[in-house]
């Protein structure tokens, strides 16, 4: 069985109209649109200048005395999120393998660097050898990043009642959410983590072997974008709790929530809070990519997508703190059969 989310970390650069039916349009959100790379037009100008400063952390070429290691892949976050601008993703070379240890029990074991193939070694730059356990290898491309913060807006109420895991209204569509740590996860491939902090600080571990701490409350509460207002859903006193929804803990690479720790000489963590801080702060504020004029062809092309029900799971548009937000994507996870 494959179980694959409609996830995209980008908002679709698509043209963005009313469609066949004869619902009015939704005023769309303002100030998240603009040239790949740039922040949000809303944003600050305090938040600003943690943009450029987080841009340069992201650049930053990382060696050993800096802790990069023992195991690494690349030595930058570009290295991964260069195309085509800083942010962006990456060409196919820089595909990584996650891999895991399936036991006869059917149980599920992640191999590797949480879950992460590591090529390279510091001794004298050698390959790292490949896991022998693993009997389970998955092919991945790096995401890009623009427009990610707005998904960190979104209320998980509004993604937990698009659930339906077993097709209780008969449209042929089953979505569940997945959860990370009893809250609805919406980073990654399989939606399997919770915040834009954890899924930054899981590649530069996973990576570049760079350790980090969670941040602070006080830096937390800094972040020009606050979690959405009911991000106690799954914690005690919220109105919903993972035990009450039927979902699934898709396993990717492990997104921490602890500190991160390796054996180098380097004293942990080997990134400070402040330049973690501004990483965290340049990802959420990376603008969705404008959307295109409408053309002919595109406006039949959204007729058709529409038509054939690709809507159900591909949502268009969400509602968040802001206004609704077109992201065409329900972030559930979908089973599509048998592979």
């Amino acid at each position: 069985m494959i179980v694959r989310p409609n996830l995209a970390l980008l908002l679709l650069a698509l043209p963005l109209f009313a469609g066949c039916n004869d619902d009015p349009e939704p005023t769309l959100a303002q100030g998240i649109f603009a040239p790949l790379g740039d922040p949000l037009p809303s944003a600050s100008a305090t938040a600003l200048e943690a943009f450029e400063r987080g841009r340069a952390v992201s650049m930053r070429r990382f060696t050993s005395t800096d802790g990069l290691g023992p195991r690494f892949n690349v030595t930058s976050c570009g290295a991964c999120h260069e195309k085509p601008t800083m942010g962006g993703g990456a060409a196919r070379y820089r595909n990584f393998l996650l891999v895991g240890e399936r036991l006869e029990d059917g149980s599920f074991v992640s191999t590797g660097t949480n879950g992460i193939q590591a090529h390279y070694t510091l001794d004298e730059r050698n390959r790292f050898p490949d896991e022998a356990s693993a009997n389970n290898l998955a092919l991945r491309n790096p995401i890009p990043f623009f427009g990610v913060g707005l998904l960190a807006e979104i209320p998980e109420g509004e993604i937990l009642k698009r659930s339906d895991p077993n097709d209780k209204d008969g449209d042929g569509i089953s979505g569940r959410p997945n959860f990370d740590r009893g809250f609805v996860g919406r980073f990654g491939r399989k939606a399997q983590t919770v915040s834009i902090e954890g899924f930054i600080r899981g590649p530069l571990f996973n990576h570049a072997g760079i350790t980090t701490n969670p941040l602070s409350d006080d830096l937390r509460a800094m972040l020009p974008i606050p979690p959405p207002s009911d991000s106690n859903i799954g914690i005690s006193g919220g109105a919903l709790r993972a035990s009450d929804v039927d979902y699934v803990t898709a396993t990717q690479a492990a997104a921490p929530d602890e500190p991160t720790l390796d054996e180098d000489d380097v004293p942990d963590p080997e990134l400070g809070g402040s330049d973690l801080f501004d990483l965290v702060a340049f990802t959420m504020l990376l603008a969705a990519p404008a959307p295109s004029e409408p053309t002919p062809e595109s406006l039949r092309g959204e007729k058709l997508f529409e038509s054939l029900a690709c809507t159900s799971c591909h949502v268009p548009f969400f509602v968040d703190a802001r206004a609704p937000t077109a992201i065409y994507t329900d972030l559930l996870l979908h089973d599509m059969g048998d592979a």
